[in-house]
């Protein structure tokens, strides 16, 4: 028994026989187990990984570098955080300190907790609310609904962090607490993500808990960990959260480096043997949760970044397995200036269809099959083939539906106004008109929509959704000749 420099608490002692790097093996502290918080005179803490019959493994989770001899004991407070509205806006390191230069946090309460089991299904509650993102190419053709896991995927330079932060936006002053988990990113690609949540256009309500990508492995890894931890906080008292993983491509990186450093034996394409069963263990903690654990949601956003159109690499496929769908972004639509950049082809949803109304469900199947057959025929079109009079239609209706589906970042169109756009499609309001007309009045009727009273009770019958797709096509078509003047199309 020895003094804890720091603290002058009476305690067990052990010494450092060994490093590799961020790896310590340590002699001694017989009362240590697994995820037990070490640390040395110079406050830097360590997590406890595994034993053998003489010596301990920990993580070093601070910078530094511990020597031969250097002495460890247990913390008896351990890393906690605090979980409450003082975070809002702020931007914290993994171990709970903050990193924005601001005032500090008040101490944590919430200690680390590593080994978290996913709420048991009599904890759950059918997923019944959606989670509006502003855009109809998600809102309609791939709804997202609150506790549902929606993988965001695609290649760099594909509009995906932008789309995160359209989305974030549209959750400002709606009760619902977002957090952005950067897991071991690029300091350039944090500091301007940032910078762009807490403009004027973003969500400064934002909590992000950062992981660069040169902090030790340990601190990458466990920033989901605690990123699930402090949303879970929110939830149990009643709040719907958001949660975006960015990205988990990362995060399985560095769990495999900590795992080769460590002399386990590599499973698949050299990642941890238990890599699905680490990622999937955390993705089950999102969910909308009965009275029982508060009632409220943890909505999770989990990004992968691919390195080409692929999704079929280890990481890819055991994340779409444990998710409810996926998000498919290309870049060659983002370079095209599509925004969002979703390939709804690509693109699947499994459980956000069951907080739409009927009207926005049949809307979706008649929108994603005019997609689809707008791309066949438009293949054609290419070889110079003799067009049909229905084949030009379907193609100008294609063209058509892409533009009401382009929208500027951080701009968000309420649902009942996306209804009646995509609903004008299979109007006669866009006939002979070409593709720059129809961009112009599509911005001329997003403003005329949400404030002409002529049109008000479309708007009303689309919140209802209680009508058919081809009675409302009918209602709509009723309001063209009007829609015509607004756009100076007559």
């Amino acid at each position: 028994m020895t003094e804890h420099p720091a603290s002058g608490i009476q305690g067990e002692v052990g010494f450092v026989t060994q490093t590799k790097g961020y790896l310590l093996t340590i002699e001694g502290l017989p009362s240590a187990r697994v995820n037990t918080i070490l640390v040395n005179a110079q406050g830097q803490r360590a997590l406890v990984s595994a034993f053998d019959e003489h010596t301990l493994e920990a993580y070093l989770l601070d910078r530094g570098n511990p020597r031969t001899g250097d002495q460890f004991f247990i913390d008896p407070q351990g890393v906690r955080y605090v979980a409450d509205e003082s975070l809002f806006g702020r931007s914290i390191n993994v171990l709970g300190e903050v990193i924005d230069n601001r005032e500090p946090l008040s101490a944590g309460t919430i200690p680390l907790s590593m080994e978290v089991d996913a709420p048991a299904m009599s904890a759950r509650a059918p997923l019944t609310q959606s989670l509006e993102t502003g855009m109809a190419a998600i809102d309609i053709l791939t709804p997202l609904a609150k506790g549902q896991r929606q993988m965001i995927v695609g290649p760099i330079s594909s509009g995906k962090r932008v789309f995160i932060e359209s989305v974030f936006a549209r959750q400002k002053n709606t009760g619902v607490i977002c957090i952005h988990a950067f897991i071991g990113r690029p300091r350039p690609y944090i500091e301007e993500a940032i910078s762009s949540l807490q403009s004027e256009a973003g969500n400064a309500d934002t909590i992000m808990l950062v992981s660069f990508s040169d902090d030790p492995a340990p601190m990458v890894y466990l920033t989901p960990i605690v990123a699930l931890q402090i949303g879970e906080v929110f939830s149990r008292q009643g709040k719907d959260v958001l949660i975006v993983l960015d990205d988990l491509g990362s995060h399985a990186k560095y769990a495999r480096e900590m795992m080769l450093l460590a002399g386990k034996v590599p499973g698949r394409e050299s990642y941890p043997g238990d890599m699905f069963f680490q990622q999937a263990r955390l993705l089950e903690r999102g969910g909308r949760f009965n009275k029982t654990l508060g009632g409220g949601s943890i909505t999770l956003l989990p990004m992968l970044e691919t390195n080409i159109e692929d999704l079929t690499n280890l990481v890819s496929t055991n994340l779409i397995s444990a998710t409810d769908g996926h998000l498919f972004f290309s870049p060659v639509a983002y370079s095209e200036g599509r925004f969002p950049a979703v390939s709804p082809e690509q693109s699947v949803t499994r459980v956000g269809r069951n907080t739409q109304n009927n009207l926005a469900k049949q809307l979706a199947v008649s929108a994603h099959t005019l997609l689809a057959q707008y791309e066949r025929q438009r293949a054609y079109g290419q070889f110079g083939t003799h067009l049909s009079e229905q084949t030009r239609r379907i193609i100008a209706q294609g063209q058509a539906m892409g533009i009401l589906l382009n929208q500027e970042p951080r701009t968000a169109i309420a649902i009942e106004v996306q209804l009646v756009l995509l609903a004008l499609v299979f109007t006669t309001l866009f006939d002979g008109k070409d593709v720059a007309t129809v961009r112009t009045c599509r911005d001329v009727l997003v403003g005329a929509l949400a404030t002409d009273t002529e049109i008000a009770p479309l708007l009303q019958s689309a919140k209802r959704g209680t009508i058919s797709l081809e009675q409302f096509i009918r209602k709509v078509q009723t309001a063209v000749p009007h829609l015509s003047t607004l756009c100076r199309l007559s």
